[in-house]
């Protein structure tokens, strides 16, 4: 119980903070600048407030779940552990929403820049990808996708993908690129955003750079 306890506060914490991003998106208010300021606070601390696509991995989702179907056995709703899940469930699909604010994704080539749950790792276990690739499909788009290290998990969960083998290559010609994995080499793109054919960018884990020639757009900011 202690493990679930521990997993599901923090599950909790990070769907909050996706939460209140989502609100701060509403209202143009960046919710990073937020974060940081109720990060002081030591009641609340400063991990676990980078608000974005989602959380993923293996222990996460399964913990959270075996408290909730837990607590349902005994016949009690625990309804903030099923909202923290909703909200997680939710931000893959605002994130496909905004890109498509931008370009009409029926028979538009989508690059997604990163496959793995978290960076430092080939994990696919519940990876954000997985959500944010199947709603892109099924809205008509080509998907081209690049981890530097997941590639070969990610086919054993996604059908009907386009792999490269490096983040330029995968933005060449590209109609749009979300990111969904802060990879540190994602901080660095530059100039591959100039070989797509229509450079918006919407990130889901603030790692890209706004600059001069992108059409960009934070999850949450």
């Amino acid at each position: 119980m202690i493990k679930y306890a521990n997993n599901g506060f923090l599950a909790t914490k990070l769907s909050l903070i996706n939460d209140l991003g989502n609100i701060c998106k509403e209202l143009g208010v960046d919710a990073y600048e937020v974060a940081d300021a109720i990060g002081l606070d030591d009641r609340i601390g400063e991990r676990f407030l980078r608000s974005g696509v989602g959380w993923g991995g293996s222990c996460f989702p399964k913990d959270v779940a075996a408290i909730i179907a837990a607590a349902e056995e005994t016949g009690y709703e625990p309804s903030l552990l099923n909202a923290t899940v909703e909200v997680n469930d939710r931000q893959p699909e605002r994130l496909i929403d905004l890109t498509a604010d931008y370009i009409d994704l029926d028979g538009a080539t989508v690059a997604v820049l990163g496959l793995a749950f978290k960076p430092g790792t080939d994990d696919m276990r519940n990876s954000r990808a997985i959500p944010v690739i199947e709603r892109l499909q099924d809205r008509g788009a080509t998907v081209t996708a690049y981890d530097p290290v997941a590639i070969e998990n990610a086919k054993e969960y996604l059908d009907d993908v386009d792999y490269a083998d490096s983040a330029e290559a995968a933005l060449d010609g590209a109609d749009g690129a979300v990111v969904v994995t802060d990879w540190d080499e994602f901080a660095t793109l530059d100039e591959e955003f100039d070989a797509m054919a229509d450079p918006v960018v919407v990130d889901g884990r603030r790692i890209i750079e706004r600059r001069d020639g992108i059409t960009y757009e934070g999850l949450t900011w």
